[in-house]
């Protein structure tokens, strides 16, 4: 008799141990995934604001390089942000300081950030055009690895994602008005380039948006329509540019917010 009861114990506290390690392993795993999804979102966080400054350079040198030089010390103010932030984000971690898409990225940067004194501003808005695209790439990166999968099963407004891209389609507007109000002429070319993103811009609204944010993007396209894509541009460069970025900081507030939200929303999955 004592042996079947000397077995009964023994299987009893071999499942408590291993519900004990099941329960210790779990909870492991969880703290680990934890910390992946903040060191993601702090990454995210730290590239958007690169983004932000990145693409403002392109709209300032894009105006200086067709004549409007009165923006120099702002486009030195803007390589100061961005060499600052730039460092931020190479010393927040071993993933982003061993991937290769961020080297090439910096490498990019350091050829890019004075060229526009070359004065080619076709090939100043394409080259900042693809340093942005593969910056956004990188997030896209950064969010796979980190797994910081859409939120919220679609219950918020849109994919936070998909804000960033709008916000580009925004940006090149900026940067290719912003030219066109400083030259004073719009070309055929510049005419074609603006109404194809004046469409993109205008397909990407959403009703959800806040009224304001429609708004302001109902005014910018009015003014690309009205002001830009004419004869003879009647809107100064600081102006337009203003008016765009004024759009770009609502998308990009909407972006922070949804960001701020993932933060929170970690803790539930």
């Amino acid at each position: 008799m004592e042996t079947p009861f000397s077995l009964l114990i023994f299987f009893v506290l071999f499942s408590l141990l291993f519900l004990l390690f099941l329960a210790l392993s779990l909870k492991r795993k969880r703290r680990i995934a934890e910390r992946m999804l903040a060191r993601g979102i702090e990454y995210i966080k730290l590239m958007r604001n690169l983004l932000t400054y990145i693409q403002q350079h392109r709209g300032l040198t894009t105006g200086y390089i067709n004549g409007n030089t009165s923006v120099q010390a702002e486009i030195d103010k803007v390589n100061l942000h961005v060499k600052r932030i730039a460092q931020d984000i190479q010393d927040s971690g071993l993933w982003v300081r061993d991937n290769i898409k961020w080297k090439s990225l910096l490498d990019h940067w350091q050829r890019l950030a004075q060229s526009y004194l070359q004065g080619d501003a076709d090939n100043n808005f394409k080259q900042h055009n693809i340093l942005i695209a593969n910056l956004l790439y990188l997030i896209e990166d950064v969010a796979d690895s980190h797994h910081l999968a859409k939120m919220g099963g679609g219950s918020l407004d849109t994919d936070w994602r998909y804000l960033l891209s709008i916000a580009e389609y925004i940006g090149q507007a900026r940067a290719l008005g912003t030219g066109v109000a400083a030259r004073g002429e719009c070309s055929s070319v510049m005419r074609i380039q603006l109404n194809h993103l004046r469409n993109k811009i205008s397909g990407s609204v959403e009703e959800a948006w806040s009224e304001k944010l429609r708004q302001e993007i109902k005014s910018l396209m009015q003014c690309i329509e009205t002001q830009l894509v004419v004869d003879k541009p009647t809107i100064a460069p600081g102006d337009y540019f203003a008016l765009a970025t004024r759009c770009i900081d609502h998308i990009l507030e909407q972006f922070d917010r949804q960001i701020e939200n993932l933060q929170f929303y970690r803790y539930e999955g």
